[in-house]
């Protein structure tokens, strides 16, 4: 994993309960693997930083992973991975106000998943749709050449960002 500036060293793995506990080694590792990923990553290591973990769980059913962390104060990161279709998602959502400029934290998060050159996203180029579940919340939505990859902004109805969304599917 890639070490970007202003990001300090990652701090111990946390506890995190395993829905399943009769996984093989082999699961069990690539859990561990998607772990270290996750947690060496910006959307991980911002929300640790704002305001510390409170609990982790994880799961493996047929072939996806899936990772959530709660944070102190009431954000959560989700992360989803299925390397049989290559498909990864991270969603971050914050309790407290976001401080640091969204763009600049998915271009890191671009940069974590797919090296140097990232997935081509083209951050001058976006659209903007409401959100799903939230009728007054919009996202905007950033879209790369390369995995089909995507980072999306979501704000409120006031203009406040609330979450990140970084995903791709190879």
């Amino acid at each position: 994993m890639q070490s970007f500036p202003g990001q300090d060293a990652a701090p111990p793995l946390p506890s995190c309960v395993i829905a399943d506990q009769n996984l093989s080694a082999k699961e069990n590792e690539a859990i561990a693997e998607l772990r270290r990923n996750v947690e060496a990553g910006p959307l991980y290591s911002l929300s640790t930083k704002r305001a510390g973990i409170a609990t982790c769980s994880a799961k493996y059913e047929t072939g996806v992973l899936t990772l959530e962390y709660n944070f102190r104060d009431k954000g959560w990161l989700r992360v989803k991975r299925d390397s049989r279709i290559e498909y990864n998602d991270q969603e971050v959502r914050f309790g407290s106000p976001l401080e640091e400029e969204p763009k600049a934290i998915l271009k890191r998060a671009e940069l974590a998943a797919f090296g140097k050159d990232g997935c081509g996203i083209d951050w001058e180029q976006f659209e903007k749709q409401p959100t799903p579940d939230d009728p007054q919340g919009v996202e905007t939505i950033f879209r790369g050449d390369t995995c089909n990859c995507q980072a999306r902004i979501r704000t409120d109805a006031a203009g406040r960002t609330i979450g990140l969304k970084f995903r791709s599917t190879c």
